[in-house]
């Protein structure tokens, strides 16, 4: 996704040098990488926040953690426009670390109070920092690596979704092996430890964005975007029924702790290595093709789930879910800034934010229906939705069908 432009600040800033520049990138993608090892950390220790042994967490109450962090990742996410009108992008980046680093070291600092009454406030503001940083975090790095690489600014933005799949990918895996190694802690003390250094890294560099166009001021949406912004709620269900509630499912079921985070971690890296794929062969094969294909894998993928009772069947079928998931999302974004070039920053903002409403929906919402349904009867709701999205993307697809066919048009003539 593409963040607004750096704002007044970086205005007339004059373009780093090449050595300057190479660091500047790679502190960026850096960033990318442990924002996603920070935002899959609650979620990867989703069995020791349960348990009994952990923080015995009811189902509700794992739910409920996650509403702070919703709402906070809107906030974050909508108020990008409005902040870098402001203050320079380096201050908001900046920002988001400061929120992701408290996040990590709080989730730290309740590991030796997880059995008294104060663990659960920690958790829970713990989480909305979570939520702001990945708000203020995600939209900054990808506006730096859009600029630092106008000319191949989709190879940049691919190789940052890369890099923040990877640490979606190897956070669970890392809870556990430190699980087994009575750690498990050891994941967001490493997370808090590296994105300290980035914080020392990103003050110490100057990453100025020269300004392209003035920062968007937004406007009324038209009918049409909120098509997108459906679509993006629903798959925001699928998504996270998968990151927050697949482990919960497949130890209900038999599969032991280590094997369901061993799939949660196969479902990510699936996710990473999608994206890639699609860009590749975008080459060969129309990528509006695969956009109305994902919904029905998506369907089938978490209409499955309830049936899994192994783990090498938990890991196959988290593995095919994450490729089903892996280029809605981006390429959702991607085609709403296409669709609406005046309201880039609006579009790229609120289209997020509906993601996150639907993260909101199923972390929330999946821990509060349980107390009326099963959870593998909820898995069976989302893959309904999961079609109903099928039906949204058509829509869409067709009309950048449309615009893609006009573009090639305007370059033969």
């Amino acid at each position: 996704m593409s963040g607004p432009g750096a704002g007044p600040a970086g205005a007339g800033s004059p373009p780093a040098g090449g050595r300057e520049r190479r660091r500047e990138i790679v502190t960026v993608y850096a960033i990318g990488l442990f924002q996603g090892l920070s935002l899959v950390a609650f979620p990867a220790a989703a069995t020791i926040l349960t348990a009994p042994t952990g923080y015995d967490l009811s189902k509700n109450k794992y739910g409920l953690l996650f509403l702070p962090q919703v709402i906070m990742a809107i906030a974050g996410s909508l108020s990008l426009p409005a902040l870098v009108r402001r203050f320079r992008l380096k201050d908001v980046l900046v920002a988001g670390l400061v929120a992701d680093t408290l996040s990590m070291g709080l989730l730290v600092a309740s590991v030796p109070v997880r059995g008294e009454a104060i663990a659960y406030p920690m958790l829970l503001v713990a989480t909305a920092s979570l939520g702001l940083g990945f708000g203020l975090t995600l939209s900054s790095i990808s506006t730096y690596a859009g600029a630092f690489m106008p000319d191949r600014r989709d190879v940049a933005l691919t190789a940052l979704n890369v890099l923040l799949g990877l640490g979606t990918a190897l956070s669970p895996l890392l809870i556990a092996v430190f699980l087994d190694a009575g750690a498990w802690w050891l994941l967001p003390l490493i997370g808090a430890v590296g994105l300290v250094g980035l914080i020392v890294l990103t003050l110490l560099q100057p990453m100025a964005v020269p300004a392209t166009r003035a920062p968007g001021r937004g406007g009324r949406p038209p009918p049409l975007f909120w098509l997108f912004a459906a679509a993006l709620v629903l798959y925001g269900i699928g998504e996270t029924m998968f990151g927050n509630w697949g482990t919960t499912q497949l130890v209900s079921r038999g599969v032991g702790t280590s094997s369901a985070n061993d799939a949660l971690a196969a479902f990510w890296a699936a996710v990473t290595i999608g994206r890639l794929v699609i860009a590749v062969a975008a080459r060969w094969v129309p990528s509006t093709a695969v956009y109305v294909v994902l919904p029905w894998a998506m369907a089938v993928a978490l209409a499955v789930v309830p049936t899994v009772t192994t783990a090498t069947t938990g890991i196959l079928v988290f593995a095919f879910g994450g490729l089903a998931c892996s280029g809605f999302f981006p390429m959702s974004v991607g085609y709403g800034e296409t669709a609406f070039p005046t309201l880039v920053e609006l579009a790229a903002g609120w289209l997020i934010a509906a993601y996150q409403v639907g993260y909101g929906l199923a972390a929330f919402g999946g821990g509060a229906l349980q107390g009326s349904v099963s959870l593998a009867s909820i898995f069976r709701i989302a893959a309904a939705l999961a079609l109903v999205m099928a039906v949204l993307a058509v829509p869409i697809a067709r009309r950048q069908h449309r615009r893609a066919d006009a573009g090639r048009a305007t370059r033969t003539s």
